[in-house]
């Protein structure tokens, strides 16, 4: 009995694949740049959040970083999802409840700690 395998000629070989078209072959070249300055933008916000803490103490850093999670809401609740990047996870309105509710919880927690101060 014969065994089954690629035909004369073919072994190795990669069959033919389809071309893609349509939405994959028109792949917008500037959503990874968009993206990275999201994401430097946000690295920013960090680090300065960081510096506030060193120089003024830890309540400093909670408050930088929920005022910036509220820029961050606001971005995502008025600009178009293209503009979020890769913040744009859920919905606008998902996303924005989440991000607020995250901003809201660090600033007060940030104010009902005691201490705070930096110790230079």
């Amino acid at each position: 009995m014969p065994e089954e395998g690629p035909p004369d000629g073919a072994e190795g070989a990669v069959p033919d694949v389809p071309e893609v078209r349509g939405r994959a072959s028109e792949v917008d070249t500037t959503a990874g740049r968009r993206g990275s300055a999201v994401l430097l933008a946000v690295a920013a916000l960090v680090a300065g959040a960081l510096v506030a803490g060193v120089v003024l103490g830890f309540r400093a850093t909670g408050l930088v970083l929920g005022a910036g999670l509220v820029v961050v809401a606001v971005v995502r609740l008025t600009g178009s999802t293209r503009a979020a990047g890769p913040l744009a996870v859920r919905s606008r309105a998902v996303d924005a409840a989440v991000v607020l509710v995250l901003a809201a919880a660090l600033v007060v927690l940030s104010l009902l700690t005691p201490g705070g101060e930096p110790r230079v």
